[in-house]
């Protein structure tokens, strides 16, 4: 009888399913938070990148916008900060992280230059405590030669 109750406890597996699970839900965890994390990172990335692009685009036409509050034209150093500014709406870029040379935009045939800096902050915990400073600085430049416009 002893025998046979000792055959049956080392048949018995009813634990070893949770014990797996419990040695594999962190490093599960920490790839899903990596993934998620990439692609915040990868999305931010580009959504700055094409923010510079189009601004700079649209910064070589010699266009500029108008004010929607009052209708009078702005200037064209800010009609190019307000395209990067709706490109960019999901992730609140700071005003100071913007530059534009030369300042006004240039004239005509004159090269424009449209940066942005961006301070990218990690969000997922574990993530955030393996990285450095828990942040990156992101910056993206284009330049363009302006279009012969008239002023």
């Amino acid at each position: 009888m002893a025998n046979h109750r000792l055959r049956q406890l080392k048949r018995s597996t009813s634990g070893q399913s949770l014990a797996e699970f419990a040695l594999v839900l962190p490093v599960l965890l920490l790839v899903f938070m990596g993934i998620f994390e990439f692609g915040r990172f990868y999305y931010t990335r580009l959504t700055l990148q094409h923010a510079v692009r189009e601004a700079t685009r649209y910064a070589i036409t010699g266009q500029t916008q108008t004010d929607p509050e009052t209708g009078e034209p702005i200037s064209r150093a800010n009609s190019i900060v307000s395209v990067i500014l709706a490109n960019t709406a999901t992730l609140h870029v700071d005003l100071d992280g913007i530059s534009i040379d030369p300042a006004d935009g240039g004239g005509p045939e004159e090269i424009v230059r449209v940066r942005v800096d961006f301070g990218y902050d990690f969000e997922m915990p574990l993530v955030k405590d393996l990285l450095p400073e828990s942040g990156v600085t992101l910056s993206y430049e284009t330049a363009m030669r302006n279009e012969p416009f008239y002023e």
